[in-house]
């Protein structure tokens, strides 16, 4: 478990990717992954291809399993990071990936740049590798919503400063427009964005079931509603194909110049020379 006396900033990858999966085991983690496993289950049903990639620290693989894609590739940044997750393991930097580029076809990334040190060197390298045509999917907290208010709270209390250091409220929640922005940048086209987990930011107890019922009603009418205050927003994109050839510019032609008539040096000629 992440320690709280210790600033997030100097913990390696791994040990943010052991605290954040240890995070998703908790209830209120597995209630964050069922409401995104319900937005993500229809969409990639949609997404074909060879090759999928997922980058997170979430080694629940109900998240990808609607996939029609059946070669699946799990991110981790050391061996023990893989561990329970049911796709093959690759082990790698986010910001420096082992892979060829335009090689994937469907890349989801899952709550990965709100707790990377570099955010747009993680996103450029799950541009990279994806081929033109390809989709990415990005999930990520949004800070317009309860859950970005709690963390606020959490930031701005002196009390609660120790538990702004926890996951998942020590990330960086950024907003969807900058999010479009940035994968704009890199010529990714957005296709579509929802919303997901419109409930309060707190673990609900199986005594609580009023806090249960309350629940329930609010996941129901903000996904009826369309609501975009949920706790993620989900982007859908697809990279811009490139033509092979850069386009031959067309040139005005110059104008003919006129041919101009020389004067003869004779002073007359004969008759019979004309044609």
């Amino acid at each position: 478990m992440l320690n709280a006396a210790r600033d997030p900033a100097q913990l390696s990858g791994s040990d943010k990717q052991r605290a954040l999966s240890a995070w998703y085991a908790s209830e209120l983690g597995r209630r964050l992954i069922a409401a995104e496993t319900r937005i993500l289950d229809p969409l990639l049903e949609t997404l074909f291809g060879y090759h999928l990639l997922y980058i997170g620290c979430c080694a629940d693989s109900r998240l990808i399993k609607t996939s029609p894609i059946s070669h699946r590739i799990t991110l981790g940044l050391d061996g023990s990071s893989l561990n329970g997750a049911d796709s093959p393991g690759l082990v790698s930097d986010p910001s420096a990936l082992a892979l060829q580029s335009d090689s994937i076809d469907v890349v989801v990334l899952h709550h990965e740049l709100e707790f990377s040190a570099d955010s747009r060197a993680v996103l450029r390298e799950a541009v990279r590798v994806l081929r033109p045509g390809g989709h990415i999917v990005l999930i990520a907290f949004n800070p317009l919503s309860l859950w970005g208010l709690k963390r606020l709270l959490l930031v701005c209390l002196p009390m609660r400063k120790e538990s702004a250091r926890l996951p998942p409220w020590q990330g960086k929640f950024r907003k969807l427009k900058r999010l479009i922005d940035w994968l704009e940048v890199l010529d990714v086209h957005q296709l579509s964005s929802f919303s997901a987990m419109h409930e309060l930011p707190v673990a609900i107890s199986d005594q609580s079931a009023l806090l249960g019922r309350l629940a329930e009603t609010m996941s129901s009418l903000g996904s009826r509603l369309n609501s975009p205050f949920g706790a993620t927003s989900v982007i859908v994109g697809v990279k811009q194909s490139r033509p092979l050839t850069p386009a031959v510019r067309k040139w005005r032609s110059p104008m003919p110049t006129p041919i101009q008539g020389v004067p003869s040096t004779l002073q007359g000629h004969s008759k019979q020379s004309e044609v």
